[in-house]
């Protein structure tokens, strides 16, 4: 499975830098207001091309959402301080059919000469994860990859009242899904 295709800014179709498909017409609006809005700002340089940083906010793997979700489990918990302890041992975990909602609110602060701006581009990201077939590898208190299941997507991304994007997808395949790089490292005693 190409793992680009788990990340939210392909999840919810928002442009690439330098890509050459057209913007749609949500993006070319929040363009649009994002430079009105910014033209009060007295800028010491060039403006930066602030719709290619907001992009970045999206380069987030939906694998590391899944974990951070998943850690908050009893069952899990158990099973990672339990890996902690031996930390050769895998232990294979399956999860039950569920559903992860979250509500996320990415932002960037404009800061000039170190000063915060007034003005936070802030958006609201609002998320319906279905999982199913869930088969989590843990080892030394880590979850090291998602080895099997199925997930629909169902999200929304707003930036004040205009919806950016409005996205449904799935049934998508988790097949050897490695999470071991996207996880803080265990506590060591």
């Amino acid at each position: 499975m190409n793992n680009s295709f788990l990340n939210l800014r392909t999840l919810f179709s928002l442009p690439n830098p330098g890509s050459t498909t057209p913007p749609s017409n949500q993006w070319q609006e929040f363009q649009s207001r994002l430079s009105r809005e910014i033209k009060t700002i007295k800028w010491p340089a060039a403006m930066p091309d602030l719709a290619s940083k907001v992009g970045e906010l999206f380069d987030v793997e939906l694998p590391d959402l899944l974990v951070l979700s998943w850690k908050k489990a009893r069952q899990l918990q158990e099973a990672l301080e339990e890996s902690r302890k031996s930390p050769e041992q895998v232990i294979v975990l399956d999860l039950a059919e569920h559903v992860i909602t979250n509500e996320y609110h990415p932002y960037i602060e404009m800061r000039i000469a170190g000063v915060p701006s007034p003005k936070k581009i802030e958006f609201t990201v609002d998320l319906l994860t279905r999982l199913k077939g869930i088969i989590l590898k843990i080892q030394a208190g880590t979850i090291t990859e998602i080895q099997a299941g199925t997930y629909d997507f169902e999200g929304k991304v707003k930036y004040q009242d205009l919806t950016l994007a409005d996205k449904k997808v799935g049934p998508i395949e988790l097949l050897g899904v490695p999470t071991i790089t996207k996880q803080e490292p265990s506590p060591t005693k």
